[in-house]
């Protein structure tokens, strides 16, 4: 009998041991985080469209939302980072260089029960192969620990964003080139016109030249 119940007692402690180890790092966990809207970032992912490898600093239109609903300020950091080959969707590959993506302000200290918006640049260098690419890259913004009651906290919550980069079909023209074409043709434009309205007078004065002498 006592050997029985000494039995059931180690499988009731080996169930809340169990089941204390999963709680712990459930809380630990992202997923836990956003559920409980502690730490969360949207959207999870988005695609871009069209976006034009210009060789130039380009900032797409999305913006990523990330809340703090602590009650304490957080220190929020944001990098990009290419996501491993099997875990791209289907027709993405990983972006070649994730410097080519940029999350801004990388770092920036959260207001208690309050969110930041963080905006992405984007800077593909100018080139046609570069044209009509389908790219996934990583945006992962963390919440830094604090120190509790003279100790550090031992969780560094994380989350990923994903962002679909779709280039656009061919290259788009530069805007000072276009700019500088204008100019340039506007130039030359006044000097032909300068040019024919003096040889014009210069025609004009000489017939009247002509007709004078004539008349003496």
């Amino acid at each position: 009998m006592r050997a029985r119940r000494t039995f059931i007692i180690s499988i009731v402690l080996s169930i809340l041991l169990v089941s204390s180890i999963a709680l712990v790092v459930l809380i630990a966990s992202p997923v836990f985080a956003q559920e409980n809207a502690i730490f969360s970032v949207s959207p999870g992912s988005f695609t871009a469209r069209d976006v034009p490898p210009l060789g130039q600093p380009y900032t797409l239109p999305e913006t990523i939302i990330v809340w703090n609903r602590d009650n304490v300020k957080r220190l929020i950091l944001a990098t990009s980072e290419i996501p491993p080959e099997n875990e791209t969707a289907p027709g993405y590959e990983p972006i070649p260089n994730e410097n080519w993506v940029r999350p801004y302000p990388s770092s920036i200290l959260t207001d208690e029960n309050s969110y930041v918006q963080l905006k992405i640049s984007i800077d593909i260098p100018r080139q046609e192969n570069f044209t009509g690419q389908k790219w996934e890259v990583l945006i992962h913004v963390e919440r830094q620990p604090i120190i509790v009651d003279n100790v550090l906290e031992p969780v560094v919550l994380g989350l990923d964003v994903i962002v679909r980069i779709e280039t656009s079909s061919e290259l788009t023209p530069l805007r000072g080139v276009t700019y500088y074409l204008a100019f340039l043709i506007s130039v030359i434009l006044v000097i032909v016109a300068i040019v024919i309205a003096a040889w014009i007078l210069s025609r004009s004065r000489g017939i009247k030249r002509g007709r004078a002498l004539l008349r003496a």
